[in-house]
């Protein structure tokens, strides 16, 4: 792949829809490095963008497509298990590109032509900032920001089972580059708008507890974004205020998109594995941590979903509780 890199001037980067810090820190670290170099850059992520994330280093360069004109051989995926998680630019990918897949998702459709896969990976951070050193790029101060943030959310603040010894050294060397964890840790986790704050206690509200404190879930509808003035973006971190329930199995979390698509985030801490619940419907994801979208009305994705979620459960046996 270094070889691919230092071949082409113009590269696209693409990060993945319902952008989360690990595609935005990888893929906005990862042009810092290329630009260093002399190469054009483009990085594009569907929107809407989160705009927890819009202090981080070379967010304002990101756009929605390369521009008219543009024609780019090598394209890089950062953390997309599949290219539609990227939106509808990638139809204007040329077909004689070469396409990188970068990721650490076990159900990834390995899409590119090649596919660099690493599922022990904690975040896809670790494995750009392995990149970078074996490609002889600096670490800047601002790219060691952007990988901590990958490493930090996708770890759920060092707090997910995938924080291990490997992480939480790597996590050491980019603050020793720079990345400073007591300003991002209060970006990503206590910098939130007040309307996420309204929509997370409307959506808290919803909440069900089914069979003996093993599975629960909430939903966030249209309406209560308008009722919040909130957008769908700023419901990402309700998933984990479910899973911190003593006991439980299983969360889901549902959110109606429109009259015909609703979106899942699962989360597991028992014997379920989220991913193949959640490849069910089409999605995929982590043995703990999986979502998907589901061509179907709210009430109607909710009746499958919580169907198929109480029978792994019960096929799972006695719960991991912790």
């Amino acid at each position: 792949m270094g070889e691919l890199v230092e071949q082409n001037d113009e590269i696209l980067i693409f990060g993945h829809k319902d952008a989360d810090g690990d595609t935005l820190g990888c893929s906005l670290a990862f042009a810092e490095a290329l630009k260093s170099r002399g190469k054009t850059v483009w990085v594009v992520i569907p929107p809407p963008l989160p705009v927890m994330y819009e202090w981080l280093p070379g967010f304002e360069q990101i756009v929605e497509r390369p521009p008219p004109g543009a024609d780019p051989r090598l394209v890089l995926f950062f953390d997309a298990g599949n290219m539609e998680r990227s939106g509808n630019a990638v139809k204007l990918i040329a077909s004689q590109a070469t396409i990188v897949n970068v990721d650490h998702h076990p159900s990834n459709s390995l899409f590119g032509d090649i596919n660099v896969i690493e599922p022990e990976a904690s975040a896809v951070g670790q494995m750009v900032m392995r990149m970078l050193d074996l490609f002889g790029y600096d670490l800047t101060p601002t790219i060691a920001t952007n990988l901590y943030t990958a490493l930090l959310t996708d770890t759920g603040g060092f707090r997910h089972e995938n924080t291990t010894p490997k992480a939480l050294e790597d996590a050491a060397r980019l603050a020793r580059l720079g990345a400073d964890p007591g300003y991002i840790a209060t970006m990503v986790y206590k910098s939130r708008p007040l309307t996420t704050l309204k929509l997370s206690a409307l959506a808290i509200a919803t909440m069900q507890v089914d069979m003996d404190g093993r599975l629960a879930w909430a939903k966030v509808t249209r309406y209560m974004l308008h009722e919040a003035g909130a957008v769908m973006a700023e419901s990402e971190g309700i998933i984990d205020t479910l899973n911190s329930i003593a006991g439980l199995d299983t969360a889901i979390m549902f959110k109606e998109i429109n009259d015909r698509l609703t979106k899942i985030s699962v989360r597991s801490r028992g014997a379920v594995d989220a991913a193949a619940l959640c490849a069910e419907f089409g999605g995929g994801g982590h043995l703990r941590a999986a979502g998907a979208e589901i061509q179907l009305p709210l009430d109607e994705a909710i009746r499958a979903v919580l169907k198929a979620a109480k029978e792994a459960i019960s096929a799972s046996g006695s719960t991991q509780r912790r």
